[in-house]
């Protein structure tokens, strides 16, 4: 084999730096996710699917192009897997047209969006046997769409309790038991998907903060697990003054 043709079957790596952030904002209500993500330059599409816009979007639609889709998500024993899957293939067409004309697409909340995805493959629940790897499949596709774009996109997910299963005292088998603590509620994969992990803290009417865990961009490093302290995490951050610090070559103006 020639030199020259010892790694012709790979691609070298020679891609370039992308200036966007591909991020999941997770925390409790009124944490400021979505001023988060508003906050990002537009045009912007937002999808929404628990109507949690109202009092939000008014603060940023003044000084920047933002469009909405707003989506009549609720399960009720009425509504046929039928009915989620029209809805699913609206939000799909929806989101394609968004990703080729935006410079922000955020979904608030993924938590609804996965639930639609599910109800459109399963239908009601039920203990029928479930395809769960094709389901995944599909949904991967679509939230790693973005990253071949040089576009900004973000999911916001809510929070749920987390359940164990534990040992009955009395030996007669096992049952479910809150740990105590708050996690995400979603695609359990978008964690590793994501560039940017970002829990949301605070309350956005006193001090907020975000906590930031995987962090990839040139300084991703710098800013990478603040989690893992007590009193770590960005108090008060804007979306442009986060992005500077993924991105230490750019300024502010960069992201308006």
């Amino acid at each position: 084999m020639k030199p020259n043709d010892t790694f012709s079957r790979f691609t070298k790596a020679s891609e370039p730096v992308r200036q966007r952030l591909i991020w999941r904002g997770y925390g409790e209500p009124g944490s400021r996710k979505t001023s988060f993500g508003l906050e990002a330059p537009g045009p912007l599409v937002i999808f929404s699917f628990d109507k949690g816009l109202e009092g939000v979007v008014e603060r940023y639609q003044e000084h920047k192009d933002i469009y909405l889709k707003e989506y009549e998500w609720s399960p009720t024993e009425d509504l046929s897997q039928e009915d989620a899957q029209a809805l699913r293939d609206e939000f799909i067409g929806d989101f394609t047209h968004a990703l080729a004309h935006a410079r922000t697409v955020l979904i608030d909340k993924e938590t609804d969006l996965w639930e639609l995805f599910r109800y459109a493959e399963f239908g009601e629940p039920n203990d029928a046997p479930r395809n769960y790897p094709q389901l995944n499949q599909r949904y991967r596709k679509y939230m790693n769409m973005p990253k071949a774009l040089n576009i900004n996109f973000g999911v916001i997910q809510g929070m749920k309790n987390e359940w164990k299963t534990i040992q009955k005292r009395d030996g007669g088998g096992e049952k479910g038991a809150s740990t105590g603590r708050r996690i995400p509620q979603g695609f359990g994969e978008l964690e590793g998907m994501v560039h940017l992990d970002l829990h949301h803290t605070g309350h956005s009417l006193r001090t907020w903060a975000i906590e930031v865990g995987k962090a990839r961009g040139p300084g991703g490093q710098e800013i990478a697990d603040t989690r893992l302290g007590p009193d770590e995490g960005f108090e008060g951050i804007t979306f442009t003054e986060f992005a500077v610090l993924v991105f230490p070559d750019t300024r502010e103006k960069d992201w308006a």
